[in-house]
C-alpha cells in the first residue's frame, strides 16, 4: 500500500512539472504578432518589461507567469504599430493603471493576499540570455511590475523594440553566487559591465531551477507520509 502511494505521487508529480514546462513553451496566440525574432543586439535605449514574483513558491511563480501573458497580450496591442521610443514610452505611462488593475485583479482572483505595485521607472537588470547572446546587467527604463513582496525571481524582455519571448526557451543568466548548488550550468561565461569589469555568470533554464524546487517539495511531501505511516 505504502509503494502504490509513493508512485501515485510520482506520476501526479511528473503530471504537473510536464504540464508546467508545457505551458511555458506554447507560445500565445494572441500577441504572436508582437513576438519578435531573436534579435542580435538590444539596443541600449529599449523600453523594457521586468515582472517581479511574491516568492519563489510554485504558486506565486505560475500566477506571475499568468500575469506576465495578460500584460504581454494588453501591451502588444497597443504597441502594434508603435514607431517611435517617444511614443512607446508613452503608451506605457498611461497603461501603468490599467496594468496594475489587471495584475491586482488577477491575483484576488486566484486568492493571493498581496497587490500588485506597477511604474514606468528607471530599473535594475540582472544579465540576460537571448539565444546565444548574452546582455549584460544594467540599469534601463522599463514597464516594472511588483507582485506582492518583489522577494521572487522575475521576468523580464523587451517592449520596444518588440523582441518579448513568451515561449521560455531562453533562459537567464545568473550571477554565479552558488544560489542553485544541486545541479550544474549549462554553461559558465564571462560578460563585461558597463564599468569596465568582468563578472562571471551560470547559464541556466528556469524550468531546471522550479523543477529542483518541486521535486524538493515532492520528497518532503513523501518523507511526512512515511513518518505518519510508520
Amino acid at each position: 500500500m505504502r509503494w502504490l502511494v509513493v508512485l501515485m505521487l510520482i506520476a501526479m508529480g511528473s503530471f504537473g512539472y510536464l504540464s508546467q514546462v508545457k505551458s511555458q513553451a506554447a507560445p500565445m496566440n494572441t500577441v504572436d504578432a508582437f513576438i519578435g525574432p531573436n534579435a542580435a543586439v538590444i539596443p541600449s535605449d529599449a523600453l523594457r518589461l521586468r515582472i517581479i514574483a511574491n516568492s519563489n513558491s510554485p504558486a506565486d511563480q505560475n500566477v506571475k507567469q499568468q500575469i506576465r501573458d495578460e500584460i504581454i497580450s494588453l501591451i502588444g496591442a497597443r504597441m502594434a504599430h508603435v514607431a517611435s521610443r517617444a511614443e512607446a514610452k508613452q503608451i506605457l505611462i498611461q497603461a501603468v493603471p490599467t496594468v496594475e488593475a489587471l495584475a491586482t485583479a488577477k491575483l484576488r482572483s486566484e486568492g493571493f493576499p498581496y497587490t500588485a505595485q506597477t511604474a514606468v521607472t528607471p530599473t535594475v537588470f540582472p544579465a540576460k540570455l537571448y539565444g546565444n547572446r548574452v546582455y549584460p546587467a544594467g540599469t534601463y527604463m522599463a514597464l516594472r511590475v511588483i507582485l506582492g513582496r518583489g522577494a521572487g525571481q522575475n521576468w523580464w524582455c523587451v517592449l520596444f523594440p518588440p523582441l518579448c519571448f513568451v515561449a521560455l526557451a531562453d533562459g537567464d543568466a545568473v550571477a554565479a553566487t552558488q544560489s542553485f548548488p544541486d545541479y550544474p550550468p549549462l554553461a559558465v561565461t564571462h560578460i563585461l559591465q558597463p564599468n569596465g569589469k568582468t563578472t562571471t555568470v551560470a547559464l541556466r533554464l528556469a524550468i531546471v531551477d522550479y523543477g529542483e524546487l518541486w521535486l524538493k517539495e515532492g520528497l518532503a511531501t513523501l518523507q511526512r507520509i512515511f513518518s505518519a505511516s510508520v
